[in-house]
């Protein structure tokens, strides 16, 4: 990963702020999704430990809560990532201030000329499975290529407390996406996503699939995804043209 956030773009921006909806009687709160900056890096890192790996269906089917090996090597790869600067949080809004964190969304920027990833030298034998599961999932279309441009921003999850969903906030958080790349001049977006929920929602956001990858098509890498409760992953993105 050698992109990295320009110092005249310093951490700090709100990039975005909306009412969310009345829910159980009780009034619609206000929420901001912004950058995560130091103050709130462990506290977004643990949800995304908890929540999202709880929730991802592939997290799910290879059991990565069971292996330590994987859970550290997960984590210090989202660290790595979140030094790049762009990973957003949405807070619920008090008096125009961040109070609760309810959602997060790890954001990176890949280059054309980035190293590949050496997936036999990782640790965490269920976390390799996922990764390679994502890794052919990305081949399947060099979205390089596709789009004409040597970077494309990506992401490495995204996360909702449960008591904050239905307030359309991961649609939000997709969304959000387009401001930081016009801010930053970054064209070409593409992720895999790989839950039902998530694919829906980048639709809604305008994404189109670019491929997929069903699982069964994972079983002559010897990782067997039965009972995964979606049956594929889909690369899906969008070209901006500023």
């Amino acid at each position: 990963m050698n992109w990295k956030r320009p110092a005249s773009f310093p951490v700090g921006q709100v990039w975005t702020r909306f009412q969310g909806r009345e829910k159980d009687g009780k009034p619609a709160r206000m929420y901001q999704i912004r950058d995560m900056d130091e103050r709130w890096r462990k506290q977004c890192l643990d949800m995304m430990q908890k929540t999202f790996i709880d929730d991802e269906p592939l997290c799910q089917i290879l059991e990565i809560e069971k292996d330590p090996a994987s859970i550290q090597t997960i984590r210090s790869n989202w660290e790595v990532i979140a030094d790049q600067g762009l990973c957003i949080a949405c807070f619920t809004e008090e008096l125009g201030q961040p109070k609760d964190l309810v959602g997060f969304n790890i954001l990176l920027v890949k280059s054309r000329d980035d190293a590949e990833e050496n997936l036999d030298a990782i640790k965490g034998e269920q976390w390799k499975k996922l990764l390679r599961t994502l890794t052919v999932a990305e081949q399947l279309v060099d979205v390089f290529d596709l789009y004409k441009v040597d970077q494309i921003l990506t992401s490495s999850g995204l996360t909702v407390l449960p008591g904050h969903r239905g307030q359309n906030i991961g649609a939000r958080i997709i969304a959000a996406r387009e401001q930081i790349c016009k801010t930053f001049n970054i064209y070409g977006v593409a992720t895999v996503f790989t839950a039902i929920t998530s694919q829906v929602l980048a639709a809604k956001c305008g994404y189109r699939t670019l491929a997929e990858l069903n699982y069964e098509d994972m079983k002559p890498y010897g990782i067997d995804l039965t009972g995964c409760t979606t049956k594929s992953a889909k690369l899906m993105g969008i070209k901006h043209t500023f």
